[in-house]
């Protein structure tokens, strides 16, 4: 990957302070430029420049030695490289409203680390070759199709167990009800313990102790093949980030998702210790933090009504609705062990569907009745994860274990299921462009390339495209205004353009995955850096992607009428007042007569209290 992790050297530079305004600047903005004398190996090297009383940060590319970033904040800022192979101390210059702030730069060459996959910072952990790290066998392609295609290739190497704690991770997929670090007692377990029928068990159990063994050394698999990178592109690319640093109040924050009220604000949830929903101005880079009523409520998806109040779904709610002017937040409680909600999303109605994991459910809460009701879905280890509404208000979700994108009619309470060409794969989330055609990413599959997919409803066809990226693990597929396809890989996003069916790569800022995108009418795509944060110790925060900062007109955030996440907009009715209260929730399925699969695992005492981090990956499977 492109700039990762260097550590801070002496540099040589030049800095000078212009009052010379741009007419393409945002009022009261500023600009910053200038060059970077990188050696020739270098044709691109990252740029960021942070603003620490602001807590907002910048990142541009520069290209063949120069680099620029615009609509800059007034005041101070620290300068770094992020490149792998440079190193500097940070510059400091001043920025005024309405100059054009020159820094040279002359980072110095330092010893490259290799490269590693994945979104997670490994400190201690070796980079190695898939093919060292994975000897080819029978036991690997075990592993490939049960362990990898949902964990990703570097989770296996970095564990050191015995042949029991191996045996006890296998038991834990396959015996034992998913979710259990949850206190779930009965449910299917993680994944179809059929994948291991027979020798197979014991094949990859004595892989897995063979070479992940107690003799064993931490490892991470190595990137062998960088993206080739449009430098064009990247010259007009920039991105801002807006940090919420650890608090004592808010300690370890995590944020997750980010989504447009309809004056522009963008709305983040923070999982972290004490779980929150931020609020972020983007035009001041002011933000307002909402703690949620219960500390184990760790929202995840969120979505913002036609009045400005917020609702969100997450661990021990079915829905929270909370009002940013009185903060006052109306809980609908959850009836059952697990029911617990994911990503909610409006339809043009103005009633709110979510998706619900954990219990392999959907929910729905209609705004006539005030009443949260669910079904069943047709899988027994679906999971329905990522959530969109078309046009014509039907229902798409994937499903996380059980390999199929799915359509759900609220009319006729069916639901179609259409098997992806993948499996067996693990998905998180999905888009729908202007045509009511369905994107979503293969996040874990059977080879090196994470996979962009393309449902065609009407033909039902599948197309499913490599993306540029090595083990990619593309998170979400989401459209822009013109159709272009935007995926959020781990360090990376990758746009396909329908038209031209080219992909073009742009680097992250800082290692990270990058959960949930949301797209402006103006283009810009906002994410939060999940791991960055969360690995980096500076938090959460907002950020986003101006694929070309001249044309940025504003730094609101606006969905467009025709976005899939705005179907509110078409919600012509009154708002839902928020009082406080605790809602009453109707209990049992309305579609009881759906067949899913029940398998009864042991109880939860038979299983043994879960050690303290032995499930980490396993406790992101709500992620």
């Amino acid at each position: 990957m492109l700039g990762l992790w260097t550590r801070l050297a002496a540099a040589a530079l030049c800095v000078a302070v212009s009052t010379s305004a741009r007419a393409d600047l945002l009022p009261g903005m500023a600009e910053l430029s200038g060059t970077v004398n990188a050696p020739k190996d270098k044709p691109i090297v990252r740029v960021y420049a942070y603003n620490a009383a602001k807590k907002v940060g910048y990142a541009v590319f520069a290209v063949d030695g120069k680099y620029r970033a615009v609509n800059l904040f007034p005041g101070s800022y620290e300068i770094t490289v992020r490149t792998n192979g440079l190193a500097m101390d940070p510059v400091k210059v001043d920025v005024a409203a309405g100059a054009h702030a020159k820094a040279d730069l002359s980072p110095k060459a330092v010893s490259e680390p290799p490269d590693y996959v994945g979104g997670v910072t490994y400190k201690e952990e070796k980079p190695e070759g898939y093919e060292k790290v994975y000897p080819p066998g029978p036991g690997r392609e075990i592993a490939e199709r049960t362990c990898i295609v949902c964990h990703g290739v570097s989770f296996l190497p970095t564990k050191v167990l015995d042949r029991e704690g191996w045996s006890s991770a296998i038991d834990r997929m396959t015996k034992e009800p998913a979710f259990s670090a949850l206190g779930l007692a009965e449910g299917p377990s993680m994944f179809d313990p059929q994948r291991l029928a027979g020798k197979d068990r014991d094949i990859l159990l004595d892989y897995l102790v063979k070479n992940f063994g107690p003799e064993s050394t931490p490892r991470v698999v190595a990137v062998e093949n960088e993206p080739a990178l449009d430098k064009a592109a990247l010259a007009k690319a920039m991105y801002i980030e807006y940090r919420f640093p650890n608090t004592k109040e808010l300690p370890l924050r995590w944020t997750q998702e980010t989504h447009f009220d309809k004056d522009g604000n963008v709305f983040v949830t923070d999982r972290g210790k004490r779980p929150a929903i931020v609020k972020v101005d983007p035009r001041t880079g002011e933000s307002w933090d909402f703690p949620t009523p219960s500390t184990r409520s760790s929202p995840h998806g969120l979505t913002v009504d036609t009045d400005g109040t917020v609702w969100w779904s997450g661990r021990s709610v079915f829905l929270a609705h909370l009002d940013p002017k009185t903060g006052k937040s109306d809980i609908y409680p959850i009836p059952a062990l697990g029911h617990h909600g994911h990503t909610p999303v409006f339809n043009s109605k103005g009633d709110l569907w979510f998706s619900m994991l954990v219990s392999n459910k959907i929910g729905r809460w209609e705004r006539a009745t005030d009443q949260v009701t669910y079904y069943e879905t047709p899988s027994a280890r679906g999971r329905p994860y990522g959530f969109v509404i078309d046009s014509k208000d039907k229902i798409w979700y994937v499903e996380y274990h059980a390999d199929h994108v799915v359509k759900f009619d609220p009319d006729t309470k069916k639901f179609t299921q259409f098997k992806v060409k993948s499996a067996p794969a693990s998905m998180r989330r999905l888009g729908v462009d202007s045509k009511d055609h369905i994107w979503y990413g293969i996040y874990g599959t059977v080879g090196k390339k994470g996979k962009l997919g393309h449902l065609n409803p009407t033909t039902g066809e599948i197309v499913e495209r490599e993306l540029p990226v090595e083990y990619s693990n593309p998170y979400d597929a989401w459209p822009d205004e013109q159709d272009n396809i935007w995926s959020s890989c781990d360090n990376y996003f990758v746009k396909f353009d329908q038209k031209t069916e080219k992909f073009t790569v742009y680097p992250l800022p800082e290692r990270t995955d990058q959960p949930k995108v949301s797209i402006t009418k103006d283009g810009a795509i906002w994410y939060t850096p999940r791991y960055a944060g969360m690995n980096g110790g500076y938090g959460g925060a907002a950020a986003v992607l101006y694929p070309d900062m001249d044309k940025i007109t504003t730094l609101a955030a606006y969905y467009s009428d025709k976005s899939s996440a705005n179907w509110i907009a078409k919600y012509k009715g009154p708002g839902t007042p928020v009082t406080g209260a605790i809602k009453t929730v109707k209990e049992g399925a309305q579609n009881p007569e759906v067949a899913t699969a029940k398998i009864v695992g042991r109880k939860l005492e038979d299983i043994g209290t879960v050690r303290a981090g032995s499930n980490q990956e396993g406790s992101r499977m709500a992620d």
